[in-house]
């Protein structure tokens, strides 16, 4: 996990940061690389852009960790 990533997903809610460190890892471990942005301060929602590797991979881990994937937005499930 690049420090770039580790500080977006910082700013997820406690949740959140998790799951989308889990996704990081899932995806790295298959070839795949993104780039995390604009992560909603201790919220749910953070956004991402594909490096290396393809988009297919993401999508799969995403729902697999529950998360809601629309373009390049992720959402964790709360509440």
């Amino acid at each position: 996990m690049t420090d770039h990533n580790r500080e977006e997903t910082a700013k997820l809610a406690q949740g959140a940061k998790w799951v989308i460190r889990q996704l990081l890892l899932e995806v790295e471990s298959r070839q795949t690389e993104i780039e995390l942005f604009d992560a909603v301060q201790d919220g749910f929602v953070i956004f991402y852009r594909l490096l290396s590797g393809q988009e297919a991979v993401v999508e799969e881990f995403a729902q697999k960790l529950g998360i809601k994937k629309n373009g390049n937005r992720l959402e964790v499930k709360h509440g």
